[in-house]
C-alpha cells in the first residue's frame, strides 16, 4: 500500500502522528510512506517508516522557485507524481485542504485524522 501523510504546516503533534501510522499499518501494510518533507514532522515520519521497514518518498517544497505558492503546487504535483493509495490526513489548512479536495476529485481515498 502506498500511503501519503500530510499535516499542516504548523502541525507537531509526533504522538498522534506515529499512533496513526501504528493503527493503520496494522491492518494496511504500508509499502510506501509519502511525505512533503514536513518540517516539524518529517524526521518522525521518516523514523516511523525506518523502523517499521518501509519505503520513504519525500516531496520538498521549492520555496526558491515557487515563492508563497510552493506548498500547493508541491502537494498537487506529488498527488500526480507518486499516486497514492490512499491520504491520511492530519489537522492543516488551506494548502491540506486543497491537496484533499484534489485527491477526493480523482478518487483517492482519504482519512482525515482530527483527534
Amino acid at each position: 500500500m502506498r500511503v501519503l501523510i500530510c499535516a499542516g504546516r504548523f502541525y507537531a503533534d509526533t504522538n498522534t502522528l506515529t499512533r496513526v501510522l501504528d493503527l493503520y499499518h496494522q491492518s494496511h501494510p504500508i509499502k510506501v510512506l509519502i511525505h512533503g518533507g514536513h518540517q516539524l514532522l518529517g524526521a518522525s515520519i521518516e523514523g516511523w517508516a525506518r523502523d517499521a521497514d518501509v519505503h520513504v518518498v519525500r516531496y520538498p517544497a521549492n520555496w526558491a522557485m515557487h515563492g508563497r505558492h510552493a506548498e500547493i503546487r508541491r502537494n498537487l504535483f506529488m498527488l500526480d507524481d507518486c499516486r497514492p493509495d490512499i491520504i491520511l490526513a492530519l489537522t492543516g489548512g488551506d494548502d491540506t485542504a486543497e491537496c484533499i479536495k484534489r485527491a477526493t476529485r480523482v478518487g483517492i481515498k482519504v482519512i482525515e485524522v482530527d483527534f
